[in-house]
């Protein structure tokens, strides 16, 4: 075996599920109650499904080429003139997904935790910390993965069972609703949460068995969706729908809520505000790895180390562009439309492309 193949199946997906459990975590119910209403749980679950079929898309093709990147074999394919352009056109939706990642966790943890440390601190902190992060090897990243999902999903799966004891099931009734305009448009904002699940494609030229990328997809990101999904029932159910959409961190509200034997251990909030930063850490980590990763291809140099360098200032700079959390919540979700697109979109003329120069093999051999 290749010495370089170190990357288990059930590791990958820990940077999978890590990656996609994140920034979210705090708001995610207010969103999908907006969206539909005591439904919201069956929205989450839809985004899941949307999210998985352009993973598929992605790690389908990949383990197809088990040896090489998406970045290498598509020059292949579609030629390098294109494929250097979708490049590009991913670098930049990725620098911008690392920037305002990093801004709203700038402005949560002002607005939170560091109530009089400006968020230019908060935001450069964590981007640093990210960028020496980044300097290491992708089987390093993936250890430093491994090593904090059991310390994000325990204590999450934790909070969360303890605050189910509260939950009222009129609260999540009814269940089904007639999918309208808002379902649908919660949906697809809940798949943008998933789409850092595109770090697979540096993942599989490392992975002892490249055939099981779709199966480490899928315990990665049916894992962080029922994190996801148990957030949601748990704020609905003890909130109920209107309540919920008028909490800011429903969330944090509800381990806030969360009491263990009459008052023994109460507050929980606090514990969760220290996994939520890890999570978000290891977030923003993916992100920031693709996008020196991506620079890295485009400038053709040996590592990746040099660009996360160049990549800082530049985060920084994007980070600090929005004048407001609502001005960054509107980039973000335009953001995840375009990236939408383009992550159906890339695969569907790869594997289009991929499947018309098998044709033509086996007509004329």
């Amino acid at each position: 075996m290749n010495h370089f193949r170190q990357i288990t199946t059930l590791r990958a997906a820990a940077v999978i599920s890590s990656t996609i459990i994140g920034i979210g975590i705090l708001s995610f119910p207010r969103y999908m109650a907006d969206a539909g209403g005591s439904s919201a749980p069956l929205v989450a679950f839809t985004g899941v499904l949307i999210s998985f079929f352009s993973f598929w898309l992605l790690a389908a093709l990949c383990r197809r080429f088990p040896r090489e990147s998406l970045f290498v074999f598509s020059r292949r394919l579609i030629g390098r003139p294109l494929a250097m352009f979708f490049t590009l056109i991913i670098w930049l939706i990725f620098i911008m997904l690392t920037g305002l990642t990093a801004r709203q966790f700038g402005d949560v943890a002002t607005s939170v935790l560091f109530n009089k440390t400006p968020i230019e601190a908060t935001v450069v902190l964590m981007l640093l910390i990210c960028q020496l992060s980044a300097r290491r090897n992708i089987i390093k990243f993936s250890y430093i993965h491994f090593f904090y999902l059991p310390l994000i999903i325990g204590p999450v799966i934790i909070t969360i069972l303890i605050s189910m004891r509260d939950v009222d099931l009129l609260n999540l009734q009814p269940v089904l609703t007639a999918p309208s305009a808002s379902f649908w448009r919660g949906a697809l904002e809940a798949s943008y949460l998933f789409q850092s699940s595109f770090i697979i494609t540096l993942l599989v030229p490392f992975m002892q068995l490249p055939k099981q990328a779709v199966r480490a997809g899928a315990i990665g990101i049916f894992a962080a969706g029922a994190v996801y999904l148990l957030i949601v029932i748990a704020s609905v159910g003890m909130f109920g729908v209107e309540e919920t959409k008028l909490l800011i961190y429903p969330t944090l509200e509800t381990a806030r809520s969360a009491v263990v034997g009459d008052g023994f251990l109460e507050r929980l909030d606090a514990l969760f505000i220290v996994i939520w930063v890890i999570s978000v850490f290891t977030t923003i980590y993916t992100t920031y790895y693709i996008a020196a990763y991506l620079l890295q291809n485009l400038l053709a140099f040996r590592d990746q180390r040099m660009t996360s360098s160049v990549l800082l200032p530049l985060v920084f700079a994007i980070a600090m562009l929005p004048k407001n959390v609502f001005e960054t919540y509107t980039w973000t979700l335009l953001l995840g439309k375009m990236s939408m697109v383009l992550m159906v979109g890339y695969p569907a003329l790869l594997w289009a492309v991929y499947g018309v120069r098998r044709f033509w093999k086996k007509v004329l051999p």
